[in-house]
């Protein structure tokens, strides 16, 4: 097993790729340590997990936004496995939440959008990062959004929000380049999954399934990836 033994913290464990991850990743010999938000969306997921798993995982309600539950979180994953060797980043709001010009864009949706699609990764990459440099390794993966790099308007605070992970990506990737804590950014286009199922599109069938995604972050987080740092990985199926 690909993982076997290692110690992942995956927030946004509840969501559609999240509940991919999570699969994975135990599957792989993982230890698991899942930060969750949604309380209904994370029953129906933590309920899809076997039986067979219930000892090789825990879990904690955190807002990301938040540094001491952040903190906290980090806590839990060493106290209850010893260390962490991989975090997967998957908190994000969605586009929708800001869709305006950017002239239009009211400050509070800004800032959301800045708090929690970057904010929350900066506070888990700061207090993951720490844990990391005990054991001297790592793995930290973000997701940000094909619209930051082909901009699109209507969509200007969510892209700059999603840029901002690939800046913070490169930064940290200069900063632990002497170390062994790889950091990557995996930028799916569109999934197919429950929630976009609600508005199927014509090109649906084209899309990315979370289940590919969450192969490839198994490889990604691997022993086999020292080599690999500070790069953008396009996942874009057949759009």
């Amino acid at each position: 097993m690909r993982l076997e033994g290692k110690v992942a913290v995956l927030t946004g464990g509840e969501g559609p790729l999240g509940r991919a991850v999570t699969k994975k990743f135990l599957d792989e010999g993982a230890k698991i340590v899942v930060g969750w938000y949604a309380p209904e969306e994370w029953e129906e997921a933590k309920g899809l997990i076997p039986d067979d798993y219930k000892g090789q995982f825990v879990d904690l309600r955190v807002d990301a936004t938040k540094e001491e539950q952040v903190e906290n979180l980090m806590k839990k994953a060493k106290d209850a496995f010893g260390s962490i060797d991989i975090l997967v980043h998957m908190v994000g709001q969605p586009p929708m939440a800001a869709r305006a010009l950017v002239w239009e864009t009211d400050s509070a949706s800004f800032d959301k959008m800045l708090e929690v699609n970057l904010k929350s990764a900066f506070l888990c990459s700061k207090h993951a990062v720490r844990v990391m440099l005990e054991k001297g390794r790592g793995r930290i993966v973000f997701f940000p959004a094909k619209v930051a790099i082909e901009l699109q308007p209507l969509f200007g605070a969510y892209a700059i929000s999603k840029g901002g992970l690939i800046t913070l990506a490169q930064a940290l990737r200069e900063e632990l380049k002497d170390t062994n804590i790889t950091v990557n950014t995996v930028m799916p286009d569109r999934m197919a999954t429950f929630r976009t199922a609600r508005a199927p599109s014509a090109e649906s069938e084209k899309s990315v399934k979370p289940s590919e995604v969450a192969d490839l972050l198994s490889c990604l987080c691997a022993d086999e990836c020292d080599a690999l740092s500070g790069s953008m990985l396009k996942v874009f199926g057949k759009l």
